[in-house]
């Protein structure tokens, strides 16, 4: 898994794949500040979620849905 945090914008990335094979075909909104990058098979690219400064990261939809446990190791303070 590969992080990324774009402070600016408030938006922490999740690529759960290799990023030469990241083709992301479509994304589905599992919430308002949560989204996941599908592959052409439906498979996980990404994950994206907004705003985790000031409204957290909750990734259990992800893994509801599609049995992913993202663990993410850190947090964000307010």
């Amino acid at each position: 898994m590969v992080y990324t945090y774009d402070a600016d914008a408030d938006v922490l990335y999740v690529l759960l794949v290799d990023e030469s094979d990241a083709a992301i075909d479509r994304t589905e909104e599992l919430g308002p500040n949560l989204h996941v990058d599908l592959d052409v098979d439906g498979s996980v690219v990404g994950v994206e979620f907004l705003y985790p400064r000031s409204h957290g990261i909750d990734a259990e939809p992800v893994k509801v849905r599609y049995g992913i446990d993202l663990r993410i190791p850190f947090s964000f303070a307010a």
